[in-house]
């Protein structure tokens, strides 16, 4: 059972080198951290924040392809205090519009990208007219790229279990985006809820290709993982879509007992093993 109240707790307490996240980018790429350098890399990270002036409260946009940058940012906001919102990056002017609805809607926020999407999101609000939109956003923008790299020591914000942990948003193909509001409590109760029923080992390895945006992706195979102190993989999911035998492969050379896909995944791999 775990006994952790926040998510801040649970990554400290596994900040070592037994476990590792293994960010696969190719069938020879990939890169090994321990979960001490996650810890490690989020505090630096958590640093640049500050010093680009967030604070306990404010809300972080994460919008990026990638895992490892997704990642730190991610807990380098849970650490300070700061409110991750994973927002998925998307290809079409749905998911822009999507981004400035989420924008709108937060109190303090700021996001968290590279040059390449602001640039998206810059010419979208010029075809539909929402120049203020913009230079608001770009105002409260951090280039992945930019940010301070002078080592700012950082200040971890200890938090209660009742203080928000991250938004998690409605894709808002139907109506407007909502925001899922949820606390340290309501994450830990279900990672608890889920490290009871599967009953995982020491030994057990998880291998993922669902976005970090999804809450399967997030909650069920990272920070599940991270609580649970396993060892986890993590494949770019436009790598699965192109070549979705890698999952097979991955797992098989992984030795990985935690898979997970919802039923078009397991469709798309099968078309491709046929």
């Amino acid at each position: 059972m775990l006994t952790y109240q926040t998510l801040n707790e649970a990554l400290l307490d596994n900040a070592s080198d037994q476990r590792t996240v293994t960010y696969i980018e190719g069938r020879d790429t990939e890169q090994v951290i321990t979960y001490r350098q996650l810890h490690e890399q989020a505090l630096q990270m958590l640093g640049r924040l500050q010093a680009m002036g967030l604070q306990p409260g404010d809300e972080l946009i994460i919008l990026t392809r990638s895992n490892p940058d997704f990642i730190d940012a991610f807990w380098g906001a849970v650490l300070g205090g700061i409110v991750p919102v994973p927002v998925a990056v998307g290809i079409s002017d749905e998911h822009r519009s999507k981004l400035y609805k989420i924008f709108n809607k937060l109190e303090r926020p700021y996001l968290f990208t590279d040059a390449e999407n602001l640039a998206r999101l810059k010419k979208f609000a010029e075809v539909h007219g929402m120049a203020a939109d913009y230079a608001f956003l770009e105002q409260h923008t951090l280039l992945q790229d930019e940010l301070d790299d002078s080592h700012t020591a950082a200040q971890p914000h200890a938090p209660q279990s009742e203080d928000v942990a991250f938004i998690q948003f409605s894709s808002g193909s139907t109506s407007d985006p909502k925001g899922v509001v949820l606390t340290h409590r309501n994450i830990l109760t279900n990672l608890n809820a889920i490290a009871e029923g599967a009953g995982y080992t020491d030994t057990d390895i998880s291998l993922s290709w669902m976005p970090l945006t999804h809450d399967m992706g997030l909650i069920g195979f990272h920070l599940n993982m991270v609580a649970c102190n396993m060892s986890q993989c993590l494949i770019p999911t436009d790598l699965f879509s192109r070549r979705p035998l890698i999952w097979w492969q991955k797992a098989s050379e992984k030795k990985a007992t935690v898979l997970c896909s919802p039923n078009f995944g397991y469709k798309h791999f099968l078309k491709a093993l046929g």
